[in-house]
């Protein structure tokens, strides 16, 4: 479909084209549905720069963390059949399941898993650069300390989603993606979607992921998610997507058949748990919180399901307003990409009547507010570092493995005068700091952290200690060195 059925959206094109210039994206691809009739499927700028290739609607991109609520829909569909409870302990499912502290093994619930609120901050370090399998990652929860209490706050958390996607295996005995592939994608004729970077690249019409390193716009490679899959692995089409909103619209029905309970459907987009893990605040949209799978906001008055995702190199956002039988898909392939936030919204203003709102000054301003503040941190960490320290060993005596019973093994090793590493998927680049606190950085996804190295009482370098998860409350992981 070349333009928009709506005449709100007649300049949809500028629009666009004129927000991607803004942004610096590449491509992307938007999809919207109004009354159950899709208004608008079309790709904008290109899937692959270097290349020269045209990005389409059927131009297929990872959607990141937008696969969230393909998670809690397929949970919510063994609710449907009776084999599982929202609210029964995930220990009923999973007997050997067990977190930091006995009160939230207990007590936690698949509902509690799919809204954010176990105590855990992210743990990104521990959770996507590993390869260690679901259940192996799961058996690590019990040495990942929360940074609250459970249940007293929302904070996002894929190692959640994981768990979900691990209990469907234990009730089902389909893994994950088999039963994602057969109960929704082929229901849905989601035909060009999939879970994996090696399928991705099988498809004669997929996109490149590039970020904008404040000069240009640059390439990326794809970041694998193998046993984070039902956290966000999912690779899809906004023409396949646009039948998942249409799923949503049709209150769990898609081509006259029900493949979930209304029911359910209304305790995904139902609040679970208030509050927010995004950094800005947006006058605009008030009485934040998340539901199963879903953000759940109002937006200028309307109720707003939504959901987006950032993964290496794409960034994506699907938004919809239930009561106006409305929704949006935007997929694109820049990193942390707050542009699609900006389009979005002002697509909702000229659909839904609103006052017109100059979107894209407003976000890059508190987009602008948050990398200051990262820059502030950068800025710290450079003026407390003290010149001229050497460490207190040769070089040689700091490599080996170092474990850690959650987060596995690092390996040190030292190559002529410098040391690098290698943590599961990661490649380690490590530079002296100052005395014996040294930086890594985790060449990856280029996530940095400073790690300190202590002594037994021989003198003999014995462990390190790193705060791996910045998240206030959490102590730093004690890495123990292993002795042949």
């Amino acid at each position: 479909m070349k333009n928009s059925k709506l005449k709100e959206l007649q300049d949809i094109d500028i629009l666009i084209e004129n927000t991607m210039k803004e942004w610096h994206v590449p491509g992307l691809a938007i999809g919207i549905v109004k009354d159950n009739e899709v208004v608008l499927s079309k790709g904008y700028g290109y899937s692959n720069v270097s290349n020269n290739l045209k990005m389409t609607d059927t131009t297929v991109l990872p959607i990141g963390s937008a696969t969230k609520p393909f998670t809690a829909l397929a949970l919510g569909m063994l609710v449907d059949e009776g084999i599982l409870n929202w609210d029964k302990p995930v220990k009923e499912y999973i007997p050997w399941f067990k977190m930091y502290d006995y009160f939230t093994t207990d007590r936690i619930t698949t509902r509690d898993l799919l809204c954010h609120r176990s105590g855990l901050p992210h743990y990104d370090i521990h959770g996507i650069f590993t390869s260690k399998t679901r259940k192996q990652i799961i058996e690590d929860l019990q040495y990942l300390q929360p940074s609250v209490d459970f249940r007293t706050a929302l904070q996002y958390q894929n190692h959640m989603f994981l768990t979900a996607g691990y209990l469907l295996e234990m009730i089902t005995g389909k893994t994950w993606e088999h039963f994602v592939q057969e109960r929704i994608l082929d229901k849905l004729n989601m035909k060009n979607s999939n879970f994996s970077v090696e399928e991705l690249n099988k498809l004669p019409e997929h996109s490149k992921g590039y970020l904008f390193n404040g000069a240009d716009i640059v390439e990326t490679d794809y970041l694998p998610l193998v046993a984070m899959a039902p956290a966000g692995a999912i690779n899809s089409s906004v023409k396949d997507m646009i039948n998942f909103i249409l799923l949503q619209i049709n209150n769990g029905n898609f081509n006259e058949e029900q493949l979930i309970s209304e029911a359910n459907l209304t305790q995904m987009r139902s609040p679970q748990m208030n509050g927010t893990p995004y950094l800005w605040k947006l006058d605009e949209i008030e009485f934040a919180s998340y539901g199963l799978g879903w953000f759940v906001d109002m937006y200028r008055g309307h109720q707003m399901i939504s959901h987006g995702g950032n993964t290496k190199g794409f960034s994506s956002l699907m938004t919809l307003i239930p009561k106006k039988n409305l929704g949006i898909i935007i997929l694109s392939n820049l990193d942390t990409n707050f542009g699609i936030y900006s389009m979005t919204y002002t697509i909702l203003d000229r659909i839904l009547g609103l006052d017109k709102i100059n979107w894209s000054p407003k976000i890059k301003s508190e987009v602008d507010k948050l990398f200051s503040m990262m820059g502030l941190a950068q800025e710290k960490k450079v003026k407390d570092r003290i010149a001229n320290t050497k460490p207190s060993h040769p070089l040689k005596d700091y490599a080996g493995e170092y474990t850690h019973p959650g987060y596995g093994t690092i390996t040190i090793e030292l190559n002529g005068d410098t040391l690098e590493g290698k943590y599961y998927l990661s490649d380690l680049s490590i530079s002296h700091y100052h005395y014996d606190i040294f930086e890594i950085t985790f060449t990856l996804m280029g996530i940095q952290s400073l790690i300190s190295f202590n002594t037994d009482e021989q003198g003999a370098i014995n462990s390190f200690s790193a705060n791996f998860e910045p998240t206030p409350g959490i102590d730093p992981a004690i890495f123990k060195k292993k002795y042949s």
